[in-house]
């Protein structure tokens, strides 16, 4: 048995772990800890005493005792790790960003950001200072990824680091960082096979051209057709990049006008890379007086939280944001602990489709 006031100070320490104490919380009192803990006041102060030695808690006189930092043992294990992300810190980032950070947090890491609002000039000296701050590995899901070669000074960059990397949203045409992603072609794939399965035929895509995860939806679509023996109409094939979202966020409303008046509205069903942009389309309908899905069926993707309150409610596929991020930080720890970078690893999941009121079946 550990003696009590050992007891009483590994309770503490759990408990500045769980709930999280940031410096300068204060602790309970040392009545609130007696009775707690059913102990003697002298067990308690022996506890603290023992805590304020090792830099973790520092007493007050007067005012009580507050918490400095945790166990310094634990610092050489955890360290600042740095997240790069070119995209606005909305929309599903935050969700896979808190996957991230409570797996770090488990294992005594900090996360520190540099999210680079979509500004090309800013993302490589945002990784920069990153590195500058001396952070231990890092996550990064890049700006245009699907243009990024070799050559790319993106590339050379993460070719120079000496710490581990694990990409999101950046598979195969990234082949020597580890990376956590979805199975994007396949996901393209289901959704057309699933609109061709109730009998559509003329099904536009609208999607971003300079985005891995789009340009993959987008040859699962070309497949879906390949495989069906449909021959694919380009005026149903509508894309946009940074540079055009840089000019107007509201792509999706803008691309779907554009498809309308390609195909002379000639279209049962459309397929957006992602729900942002599926939303914004279903006010370019609803203005044109085209309804969803009587006279159009909508699919998007990655279930963002309010696609089931729209009316039609939305049918997505499911992305898995927390676990994304949990899992690409999960990586990352496993390559800090084998203390060199180790043969890249893909983590694929697997595409899941929910099923909504968007989608009009013209079978029955």
């Amino acid at each position: 048995m550990e003696p009590k006031y050992v007891q009483v100070k590994n309770y503490l320490l759990n408990l500045f772990n769980k709930e999280r104490y940031e410096t300068g919380r204060q602790l309970p009192t040392e009545f609130e800890l007696m009775d707690d803990l059913e102990v003697s006041r002298n067990t308690v102060r022996k506890a603290i005493l023992e805590l304020e030695d090792e830099g973790i808690v520092s007493r007050k006189h007067g005012s009580g005792t507050f918490f400095v930092s945790h166990k310094k043992e634990d610092s050489a294990n955890g360290g600042l790790i740095g997240l790069g992300n070119f995209y606005f810190m909305d929309y599903i980032y935050p969700e896979i960003i808190r996957g991230i950070e409570d797996t770090l947090y488990e294992s005594g890491y900090s996360l520190v950001l540099a999210n680079c609002n979509q500004d090309y000039s800013r993302e490589l000296s945002s990784i920069q200072r990153l590195i500058d701050q001396g952070i231990k590995g890092l996550i990064l899901e890049p700006s245009r990824n699907f243009l990024i070669d070799k050559e790319h000074p993106m590339m050379k960059l993460l070719d120079s680091l000496k710490i581990p990397v694990v990409t999101t949203h950046w598979g195969k045409s990234n082949t020597h960082l580890s990376t956590v992603t979805i199975n994007d072609e396949l996901a393209g794939y289901q959704a057309i096979r699933y609109l061709m399965d109730k009998g559509h035929t003329r099904i536009g895509i609208v999607y971003k051209s300079d985005v891995q995860a789009a340009r993959y939806r987008y040859a699962g679509y070309c497949r879906a057709f390949e495989e069906a023996g449909l021959e694919m109409d380009p005026n149903l094939i509508v894309s946009y990049d940074d540079a055009d979202e840089a000019r107007d966020t509201n792509q999706g409303y803008l691309c779907t006008e554009e498809l309308l008046y390609k195909s002379h509205k000639d279209v049962t069903a459309i397929f957006y890379f992602n729900d942002n942009i599926a939303l914004q389309g279903y006010e370019a309908l609803r203005e044109l007086n085209i309804s969803i899905p009587e006279d159009v069926s909508v699919i998007g993707f990655d279930n963002f939280h309010n696609t089931h309150l729209v009316h039609p409610a939305l049918t997505t596929f499911e992305h898995p944001k927390y676990n994304l991020g949990k899992w690409a930080a999960k990586i990352l720890i496993d390559e800090l602990e084998q203390g060199e970078r180790i043969h890249p690893m893909e983590l694929i999941f697997e595409p899941v489709l929910i099923e909504r009121e968007s989608v009009r079946d013209l079978m029955k």
